[in-house]
């Protein structure tokens, strides 16, 4: 039977272990778009997957710096970003850890939760609740400058009908400016969140519809959500951004054929 200083120093052994515990090569980066998402993306799953043990000490920024090819900075702001989701704790003087109570982590749609249609979709359903929301409240809640900025996304889509990549950079532009419209700061977090999470799914849909009657409906029904909020009509804004998000989950069934 152990007693209480053998559990201690049991205890302390099984943290030094996971703290001590040697950290596979990570995969090249190759050029992406954003390398700190990239970089969150793979220590995130690590983490989820358990490869980066609960308690266990990442390597260092100038280490992990170093095995990616990226800068100090690229690092730390990879690593803020799973500080943001509860993932990782960092101790002053020490490192940054895996945290141990991961299942009380703040909410994350997960990248993998994507691969599978009918999670795509509940995903989408999800974003239907909050951005119909968003815009009630960015069409009673809206500054004139918000508005101009409104206005000037819907812009820069119109001057890229047949760009489906700038298209999408501009789309996921003009529903965080509604978002910021609402003058909410959870809307602008949770909507910052899903927009990352989504824009992959978004440019997929965009480079399919591109050159289709579809691009030009996408365009009629922004301006119905600008108007909207213009004109503070707060039912109207909700029930524009409702049918605009609704049409594109049509869209994935029809180019997944569900």
């Amino acid at each position: 039977m152990m007693n209480g200083l053998g559990r201690t120093i049991h205890s302390r052994e099984t943290r030094r272990q996971a703290m001590s515990k040697p950290v596979a090569a990570f995969e090249s980066l190759g050029r992406p778009e954003n390398l700190a998402d990239e970089i969150a993306q793979q220590l995130r799953d690590r983490i989820l997957n358990e490869t980066l043990s609960p308690g266990q000490r990442l390597p260092t920024e100038q280490a992990l710096g170093a095995q990616f090819g990226v800068s100090r900075n690229v690092v730390r702001e990879a690593i803020a970003r799973l500080k943001l989701t509860g993932l990782v704790e960092t101790r002053h003087g020490v490192g940054t850890f895996v945290k141990r109570d991961l299942e009380n982590r703040p909410f994350e749609v997960e990248q993998d939760d994507l691969l599978d249609f009918r999670q795509l979709i509940d995903v989408y359903r999800l974003r239907v609740e909050i951005e119909s929301g968003a815009a009630a409240l960015a069409a009673t809640h809206r500054s004139q400058a918000q508005l101009d900025s409104l206005k000037q996304a819907l812009k820069q889509m119109e001057q890229q009908p047949d760009d489906w990549e700038a298209g999408t950079n501009s789309a996921v532009d003009f529903h965080l400016a509604v978002a910021q419209a609402s003058n909410n700061p959870y809307f602008v977090r949770i909507m910052g969140h899903l927009s990352s999470v989504l824009c992959d799914a978004v440019r997929t849909l965009r480079f399919r519809s591109c050159g289709t009657s579809r691009t030009q409906e996408a365009q009629q029904e922004h301006a119905r959500i600008v108007e909207a909020i213009e004109r503070q009509d707060a039912n109207a804004a909700r029930q524009a951004m409702r049918e605009h998000l609704e049409h594109g989950i049509n869209g994935y069934r029809s180019l997944f054929g569900d």
